[in-house]
C-alpha cells in the first residue's frame, strides 16, 4: 500500500505532537521516524498493522495557524470551515486533514483542555465547540479531570470545584441537533487522586477515554466505521454529567433523573422542559460593585418573572411566553427608553424568551474571554434559533460603543466577544459604564434580529476537501524557533529531558523536573508575571551528567533579537526559583502512577541558567544581546532554504554556558539528522 500523508494542522508545535501520540496510542508502530517537509513542518513517518491491514502514514505538522490577522502559510486551513458556517472567531487546537494529490480534506477538529473546569471557565470553550460543530465537522473536546484552583499566594488547592452538568449534556443535546460528532471526553491527570477526595470516590474511571479517543482519531483517518466508538463517548458524556449531578437539589438545579429523561427523550426541547418543571427561578448573582445603573432592579423583575435553565445560578433563565408581556411591561417602566416598537415585539412573542446576564468586559474595557462561550453554550443546551435578550452590564470602550450605535457588522468583524453577542443574541440591552467615550454610561436597547439572521444564515453544506497547503510558509516566527528548540531536546540531544514547551498559544499546564529517579511535576503556573516572580520561559530542558548537578536551561524565544526585554535571563532564573519555592503538585517514581507533592524540591539541587532564542540572517555581534538580556547563552537561527535545513550560531557568557554550548555542538555533529546545522 503507498504511503498516505497527513497534515496536523495545530496551534503550536505542543499541540501538533499531542495529537500524533493520541494517534500513536491506539496502534502497535512497526517503524517510527521523523524528516522535515520544510524548515516548518515535521513528517512522523509510521508503519502500522491495524485489523490484519498494513499502512503506511506520514504525518505533517503544521504548527502557528493563520489567524489574530497573521498571514503565516499561503491559505488558511479554517477557510474550509467558514464556507461551512463556522462564523466565530474562535478556533480549536488541531485540525486533522487528508491529502489526496492536489487536495487535502478536513477530517476531525480536536481541543485539548486541561485548564480548571468550573465557574464561567467551563464554558470558555463553548465558542469553538459550537461553531465548529455547526459546520458538520466532527469536534472532539478532550478534558484533564480533575484540575484544582490554587491560592495565589502559596499555590495550595483550593477545594475541588466541578463543572455544572449542563456543560458536559450541551455536547449531547448539540451532537444529536447539529447531526455531527461534537462530544467532551475526559482523561486521567496528575491531579486525580480518588482516594484523597470524599467527591471522587464514588467515580466511574471507565468514564476516561484515552483509549477510545484514539481509537476514533485513527479510525477516522483509516476511513474505517466509527459509529460505535462515536456511541460509546457520547454514552461516557452522559455518565460524566450523572456524575456531576450527584448531590444537587431539585429545588435549585436539574437533577440526574432530568437529564436521564432529557436524554432518553430527544425529542423534549430543553427549555420546554425546564419551563414545564418549573423548579426554580433565575437567580445570577452580581457583585454590589458591578451593580451600576439600574442592574440590580433588572435582576428583580427577571427573578420574579423566570424560569431556572438546569440551574438557578447559571447566566441564563428564560422568561416564559405567558409572562412576557407582564416582564416587558416592567422592564418598560426601569427603561422608559426602549422604544414602544421594540416593547410590543418583546410582549407580543408567543415563544418563550432567554435572558442571558453577562458582564461581558473587565474593568479596562478588555474582554473577559470566558463570556465568550455563555451564548454558544446557551445555544449548544438548547438550539440556536431560541430568542435571546442579552444584558450587558459591564464596562464598554467609547469606541467599540460607538459602532455597536452606527456599525454592528464591523463591531462583530473586530472583535470576538461581540460577534457572539450580536450573532446569538436577538436584543441587547446596555446598561453599562462607557470607558474613554464622550458619555460615561450608556442605556441601550437593540433589536439586533437581522444581523443575527445574517451571521447565523448557513450555507449549503460543501465539502471540507480544498487545494493543498504549502508546507513553506510566507515568513518565519517564533513558532518556528520554538519547533526548532523542541526537535533539538526532544530528538537529537541526548542526556536531556524536556521539562516545558510553551509556544505561542501554550496552555501554561506545567513543568517536570527530573531528581533522583523521581518526576516532580508543578501544574497550573502563574500567566501573569505578577502572579509569581520572574518571567515565564518558553522552554524548560533539564540537562544530565554535564556537570555535577542537573542543568536547568531555561530559555526565551523570540522573532528577533530587538524584542528582547531587558535582563530577560535574571527573569528567567527567578521564575524558576520562585516556583520550586512551592511544593510540586504531584510527584512519581519514573514510570510509576503520580501522587501529590509531598515536599519542597531544593533550587540549590541544580545549576540554572537562561537563553534567548532568536531570528538572524547574519552573524551578530553577541557583547549587546547578553548585555541587555543578561543571559547565559544565545542561540541564533539562520534559515537555509536551498538546503532545508536551520543554521545554528551558538554564543556562551559564561563557563557553564559554555560548557552547555559545547555539549550542543557535539550532539548535533554527531547526529544522523541534518534538520540543524553548526555554522562551519
Amino acid at each position: 500500500m503507498p504511503r498516505q500523508l497527513y497534515r496536523i494542522h495545530g496551534d503550536n508545535i505542543v499541540e501538533c505532537e499531542r495529537a500524533v501520540d493520541y494517534i500513536c496510542r491506539y496502534i502497535r508502530i512497526s517503524r517510527l521516524s521523523r524528516r522535515f517537509s520544510s524548515l516548518s513542518c515535521m513528517i512522523v513517518e509510521i508503519n502500522f498493522n491495524l485489523n490484519g491491514q498494513t499502512y503506511q502514514w506520514d504525518l505533517e505538522l503544521f504548527p502557528g495557524f493563520n489567524k489574530s490577522n497573521r498571514n503565516r502559510w499561503q491559505a488558511n486551513i479554517f477557510d474550509s470551515l467558514r464556507k461551512n458556517g463556522s462564523f466565530l472567531d474562535e478556533t480549536p487546537d488541531v485540525i486533522i486533514t487528508k491529502v489526496d494529490g492536489e487536495y487535502e480534506e478536513i477530517l476531525c477538529a480536536i481541543e485539548f483542555c486541561n485548564a480548571l473546569q468550573a465557574g464561567n471557565q467551563a464554558w470558555q470553550r463553548s465558542g469553538r465547540a459550537f461553531s465548529t460543530g455547526r459546520t458538520g465537522c466532527p469536534y472532539i473536546n478532550i478534558v484533564d479531570f480533575v484540575r484544582y484552583e490554587l491560592k495565589s499566594s502559596s499555590r495550595e488547592r483550593k477545594s475541588l470545584r466541578f463543572p455544572n452538568p449542563a456543560i458536559p449534556y450541551s455536547y449531547i443535546n448539540f451532537s444529536r441537533r447539529a447531526d455531527t460528532f461534537v462530544v467532551q471526553t475526559y482523561v486521567c491527570s496528575e491531579e486525580f487522586q480518588k482516594e484523597k477526595e470524599e467527591r471522587l470516590r464514588e467515580f466511574d474511571e471507565s468514564i476516561f477515554a484515552e483509549q477510545e479517543i484514539s481509537q476514533y482519531i485513527v479510525k477516522k483517518m483509516a476511513g474505517l466505521p466509527t459509529a460505535d466508538i462515536e456511541s460509546d463517548l457520547l454514552n461516557k458524556n452522559l455518565m460524566m454529567v450523572g456524575f456531576l449531578a450527584t448531590g444537587n437539589s431539585r429545588s435549585r438545579h436539574f437533577v440526574a433523573t432530568d437529564w436521564e429523561t432529557l436524554y432518553e427523550n430527544p425529542n423534549n426541547d430543553m427549555v420546554d422542559y425546564a419551563v414545564s418543571e418549573n423548579r426554580f427561578s433565575f437567580q445570577k448573582k452580581i457583585s454590589v460593585k458591578a451593580q451600576v445603573g439600574k442592574v440590580k432592579y433588572f435582576q428583580e423583575i427577571v427573578r420574579h418573572n423566570s424560569v431556572g435553565l438546569a440551574s438557578y445560578d447559571l447566566p441564563f433563565g428564560i422568561i416564559p411566553s405567558e409572562k412576557r408581556a407582564h416582564f416587558a411591561s416592567q422592564l418598560s417602566r426601569i427603561y422608559p427608553f426602549i422604544s414602544k416598537i421594540d416593547i410590543t415585539k418583546i410582549q407580543s412573542a408567543g415563544n418563550d424568551l432567554i435572558i442571558c446576564l453577562v458582564k461581558g468586559f473587565k474593568p479596562r474595557g478588555d474582554d473577559n474571554r470566558p463570556d465568550r462561550g455563555v451564548l454558544p453554550f446557551v445555544s449548544m443546551l438548547t438550539t440556536e434559533n431560541n430568542e435571546i435578550l442579552t444584558f450587558i452590564y459591564g464596562p464598554i470602550i467609547g469606541s467599540n460603543y460607538g459602532l455597536l450605535i452606527n456599525d454592528k457588522e464591523t463591531l462583530a468583524d473586530n472583535n470576538g466577544l461581540w460577534k457572539a453577542f450580536l450573532g446569538l443574541s436577538n436584543y441587547i440591552l446596555l446598561d453599562s459604564p462607557i470607558l474613554r467615550g464622550e458619555i460615561t454610561h450608556a442605556n441601550v436597547f437593540i433589536n439586533n434580529n437581522d444581523l443575527k439572521e445574517k451571521l447565523l444564515a448557513r450555507p449549503e453544506r460543501t465539502s471540507f476537501r480544498r487545494s493543498v497547503i504549502s508546507s513553506v510558509p510566507n515568513s518565519y516566527h517564533e513558532d518556528d524557533i520554538d519547533t526548532v528548540i523542541h526537535y533539538l531536546f526532544k530528538y537529537v540531544i541526548t542526556d536531556c529531558f524536556e521539562g516545558m514547551c510553551n509556544p505561542p498559544g501554550g496552555d501554561w499546564s506545567g513543568l517536570s523536573i527530573i531528581l533522583d529517579e523521581k518526576e516532580y511535576r508543578w501544574l497550573s503556573l502563574p500567566r501573569v508575571s505578577g502572579d509569581i516572580e520572574g518571567k515565564r520561559p518558553d522552554h524548560i530542558i533539564e540537562i544530565f551528567n554535564l556537570h555535577d548537578k542537573p542543568i536547568l536551561l531555561s530559555i526565551e524565544s523570540k522573532d528577533r533579537r530587538e524584542i528582547l526585554e531587558p535582563q530577560v535571563g535574571v527573569q528567567l532564573k527567578t521564575y524558576i526559583k520562585s516556583l520550586m519555592a512551592f511544593v510540586p503538585s504531584v510527584e512519581r517514581n519514573l514510570g510509576a502512577s503520580w501522587s501529590f507533592g509531598t515536599e519542597v524540591v531544593p533550587y540549590s539541587n541544580f545549576y540554572v541558567i537562561s537563553a534567548a532564542a532568536f531570528i538572524s540572517a547574519a552573524e551578530i555581534q553577541p557583547t549587546s544581546v547578553f548585555q541587555r538580556t543578561d543571559c547565559d547563552l544565545v542561540f541564533s537561527f539562520e534559515p537555509d532554504h536551498m538546503n532545508n535545513h536551520w543554521k545554528l550560531r551558538l554564543y556562551s557568557n559564561s563557563d557553564t554556558g559554555e560548557l552547555i554550548k559545547g555539549y550542543i555542538e557535539s550532539e548535533i555533529t554527531a547526529s544522523m539528522q541534518s534538520f540543524v546545522k553548526l555554522f562551519e
